[in-house]
């Protein structure tokens, strides 16, 4: 029986759990529903306390939520011998530290992004700057860091590539690549591995519906 995931296609927090499926060969396990109908966002409310994707139903009448544990989740469905979370201590807090800065910089990014979408005159330029100086802190150190990152495929290496995925996505104006040429070179490697590239962001139809009937 396929699992239901709450999930729409320009959510990066739901990406890691498409990458994270499809390079264990688990593509086939969801039942997406989008939560940007009226049925969806019933759902997900009724699922998940917090009303956000993705979400996964593993058993009637309960969710697991956030992407961190989704991913995790999933990766327990497959032979342990290939799994993205590394059985070594040391090696396995390095994996979860790189997911919390890839994460944190999706978080960064979105909320920069929000101030974007308010009036010229309500912007608040001091958190957009706020926001986008942790992205770029965060791409200073994974620069200073490739050779972790190269090291192996973890659950970390996912998150980070993901994070610089969802800034080509929705800040194609930050050239991210300049000052960072050795994470550009990671990064063009990683992005044509076809479990990244059948998962790259796609603009939601669903969303643009919804927030065009909002502005009207």
């Amino acid at each position: 029986m396929k699992l239901k995931m709450y999930h729409d296609s320009n959510c990066p927090y739901s990406r890691k759990v498409l990458i994270i499926a499809a390079e264990h060969g688990l593509d086939d396990i969801f039942d997406f529903v989008s939560p940007f109908t009226p049925e969806g966002l019933e759902g997900i409310t009724r699922e998940n306390p917090l009303a956000k994707m993705p979400a996964l139903v593993i058993k009637p009448g309960f969710a697991i939520f956030d992407s961190r544990v989704i991913c995790r989740y999933v990766d327990t469905l497959a032979d342990q011998s290939n799994s993205f979370y590394p059985e070594e201590s040391s090696e396995l807090w390095q994996a979860l530290r790189y997911e919390a800065l890839g994460d944190g910089m999706v978080d960064a990014a979105i909320f920069a992004r929000q101030e974007l979408t308010r009036p010229a005159d309500k912007h608040m330029a001091e958190r957009m700057k706020k926001q986008l100086g942790k992205v770029d802190e965060g791409l200073a150190c994974l620069e200073r860091e490739i050779d972790m990152l190269e090291a192996s495929m973890t659950i970390g290496s996912i998150a980070t590539s993901n994070a610089l995925a969802y800034l080509d996505f929705r800040w194609p104006q930050i050239d991210w690549r300049d000052g960072h040429p050795r994470l550009a070179e990671w990064y063009a490697q990683i992005k044509v591995r076809p479990t990244f590239a059948e998962h790259d962001f796609v603009e939601s139809d669903l969303l643009v519906k919804k927030l065009a009937a909002a502005t009207q």
